[in-house]
């Protein structure tokens, strides 16, 4: 018989792929069985095509085989969802059980106030949270010396300031306290702070760190008590590969971004920071309003109200809502158009967004 590959046991280029609509299309009927644990040859029509092997093969090796055409795998349509889910450019992230956990409180508690700002909770883990222990003490010794620091660069001192400072400026962003009237058996964690340099960055030359990863005298941070929540933008990739369709760009930036939502009266206790103008002043405790850069749970609760603000703009601002929930990676919105003048249109509808 002539084989339709005489040289199967040698690699060589595809000459086609068949579809299953086609393969069946070629065969003929009946078949030509060579015997117990020999394959079959079946006889196709004669269109470039000649006979094809199919079936078991018993080798040398009495441990191997070989099976083509057919594959007996009972899991091989999972397997191969699952190639299509990894290489899709937008699939849906699947959720583990703790950042269910996470989009059911997101849900649950999220509200918007009067305003139109989002106002979040915290993430927590209700059995880490009740270990953790007092944070004040270390929160003070780590000030004083970050102060000691300061105080003879004097540019440096007043950056540090002026960032401190612009949180109460921008109003609604920090609040003064009286540490004194703490509520009985409320749990607080005074986040230490300190600053990066970076004279060679042309935006941000300094820049405060909150340290909400350091540990209480118990051991147990404010991060060790918070969930991290999943990934719900989609990956730089996919964006960047749909950035470079269109033929007009968008570029923009979302502004403090992590601090356009509120965190809940309930949970901002746990956002206490330590300041002071002068080392002759004393000492006084801020609480941090807004969703703040440094705890576990940030980049999850400032990403996913972006994306509940998409959901609830659907109707409203449709072109800038799909916008949104796409083309934003943390802050920085890639996207594109097909003219100037939809541009202009898409603008102004994610703008009023």
């Amino acid at each position: 018989m002539q084989l339709a590959d005489p040289r199967f046991f040698e690699p060589n280029r595809i000459d086609a792929i068949i579809g299953a609509e086609v393969y069946y299309r070629l065969l003929l009927e009946g078949f030509v069985d060579l015997g117990p644990e020999l394959p079959q040859l079946k006889e196709t029509v004669r269109v470039g095509v000649c006979d094809i092997v199919s079936g078991k093969v018993k080798t040398v090796d009495s441990s191997l085989s070989a099976t083509t055409l057919v594959c007996s795998n009972a899991d091989l349509e999972i397997q191969l969802a699952r190639f299509w889910e990894v290489e899709s450019c937008n699939s849906n992230e699947t959720f583990f059980t703790e950042e269910r956990k996470c989009e059911t409180h997101f849900a649950a508690t999220t509200i918007r106030d009067s305003t139109g700002r989002f106002v979040v909770s915290l993430l927590k883990k209700p059995d880490v949270l009740d270990r953790l222990g007092d944070s004040r003490s270390i929160a003070i010794r780590r000030f004083l010396s970050l102060e000691r620091r300061l105080q003879p660069n004097r540019s440096l001192l007043e950056a540090y300031t002026d960032f401190i400072l612009e949180y109460v400026h921008l109003g609604g962003h920090m609040a003064p306290i009286d540490a004194s009237a703490e509520v009985p058996g409320q749990k607080s964690y005074y986040m230490a702070h300190h600053c990066i340099v970076r004279p060679e960055s042309v935006t941000t030359k300094l820049r405060v760190v909150l340290d909400a990863s350091c540990p209480t005298d118990t051991g147990v941070s404010l991060n060790d008590t918070l969930m991290v929540g999943p990934v719900v933008q989609d990956e730089l990739y996919s964006i960047i590969l749909r950035f470079r369709l269109p033929r007009f760009v968008i570029v923009a930036d979302l502004q403090i971004m992590y601090r356009q939502a509120l965190v809940s009266p309930s949970d901002r206790p746990l956002q206490r920071i330590l300041f002071r103008l002068s080392p002759s002043d004393p000492l006084q405790t801020f609480e941090l309003l807004t969703v703040t850069y440094g705890t576990a749970a940030a980049p999850y609760l400032a990403t996913r109200w972006l994306q509940q603000l998409a959901s609830d703009g659907e109707s409203t601002h449709p072109k800038a809502a799909e916008v949104v929930s796409k083309d934003f990676y943390i802050d920085d919105l890639l996207t594109g158009v097909a003219s100037e003048e939809e541009g202009v249109d898409l603008c102004r509808e994610l703008i009023d967004l």
